[in-house]
């Protein structure tokens, strides 16, 4: 009678201990399931927007509008590239030190790289910011992500009051809203956004100044003219599609009467877009173009590698480009000398002489004047 209950016993001890492995995956299952609904509306949440149907907005989503060479995206070449991905070396310093000026105005503009697609520039007596992004990390969460691998060009106690920011789009590395809160409550700045982002401007940051343009829109402050240009890129703040496209994304075209004209990419691939921006608003004294994050190819789907931007450069005809978008946080493949090998080749390719397209490095100051001046 023992022998029997001892099987028993550890029969019943051995589906108890199954039936509480079972609840506690499932118990997980359900905390992944509820976090995985709850992100996309509180920290990852999108933007939104509400308007007629468009050659890009289909009532619910935004598109880019042309159709354009795809790259395949395969999983085994971006893991079998993982491997050979090259070096970022980390450093605690850079190489420049903004060289700011008193204050920049009439034909003049002055252009400071902080970090990645973030400028100071500044013209007309205006003090602009594109992108800002003073975390360390481009993520919804600030200790996991991409990490920063170079300092802020600019300490932000040194950086003067901001008249206007330019926001091109949601992704993280162009978004932070941990930075936007800061700027907001500090300077409290006029906002230029894309259709669809002021909604999640004002997420998280509350009541802000602010003016959504759609592709082509001009507005002008202050004495300077802000036209949102058509981008080939995408929006999108979580994994998946549910929360993709619901904003618009896109550059930006500065003018002022007698002053210069700048123009920064914000994120692009190749695209006829700068065909018709050349057309439409003519050559800029200065165009700030992305050369980062292009390896595996299939990435170039939605950016330029610096082939493409010198590509990019030669439609636009500017006077001077300053290339961004790399050198601060590994988004890609490439390696950081890698990009600056490309950008070289890429232009001697195409006899472009090197001091026409410029690698811009963090902290370091650029200045020009409107042409004919």
């Amino acid at each position: 009678m023992q022998s029997t209950e001892q099987p028993r016993t550890l029969c019943r001890r051995l589906a108890i201990g199954l039936l509480k492995v079972v609840a506690a995956l499932i118990s997980l299952a359900a905390v992944c399931l509820l976090v995985d609904a709850a992100l996309p509306r509180l920290i990852c949440r999108p933007g939104s927007w509400s308007g007629p149907v468009s050659d890009y907005f289909d009532g619910e989503r935004f598109h880019n509008g042309r159709p354009a060479a795809k790259l395949h995206a395969s999983w085994k070449k971006w893991l079998a590239d993982r491997p050979t991905r090259g070096e970022y070396p980390r450093t605690d310093r850079n190489e420049h030190t903004p060289q700011l000026a008193p204050r920049v105005e009439g034909a003049e503009w002055e252009a400071t790289l902080v970090n990645h697609s973030t400028f100071l520039l500044r013209t007309a007596g205006q003090n602009i910011l594109t992108d800002p992004v003073w975390s360390d990390y481009t993520s919804p969460v600030q200790f996991a992500g991409p990490k920063r691998c170079r300092p802020v060009g600019i300490e932000w106690d040194a950086l003067p009051r901001i008249d206007v920011c330019f926001l091109s789009h949601d992704h993280y590395d162009h978004f932070d809203a941990d930075t936007l809160r800061r700027l907001t409550k500090r300077d409290n700045p006029l906002y230029i956004v894309p259709l669809g982002l002021k909604s999640l401007l004002r997420y998280h940051c509350g009541p802000v100044r602010c003016i959504e343009l759609d592709w082509w829109q001009s507005h002008t402050y202050n004495g300077i003219t802000y036209t949102l240009t058509p981008a080939h890129h995408w929006s999108n703040r979580y994994k998946g599609s549910a929360a993709a496209r619901r904003s618009l994304w896109g550059g930006l075209y500065l003018t002022s009467p007698g002053g210069p004209s700048l123009y920064f990419v914000g994120d692009s691939a190749a695209s006829p877009f700068f065909a018709d921006i050349r057309r439409r608003l003519g050559p800029p004294d200065l165009a700030l173009i992305p050369i980062g994050a292009y390896r595996p190819d299939w990435i170039k789907n939605n950016h330029m590698g610096p082939y493409e931007a010198v590509d990019c450069f030669r439609t636009l005809s500017p006077r001077l480009a300053l290339a961004c978008h790399f050198g601060t946080w590994q988004l890609a493949n490439e390696g950081y000398q890698e990009t600056l090998d490309d950008l070289a080749s890429a232009l001697r390719l195409s006899h472009i002489p090197p001091h026409l397209f410029l690698p811009a490095l963090n902290g370091q100051t650029f200045r020009g004047k409107a042409n004919g001046q």
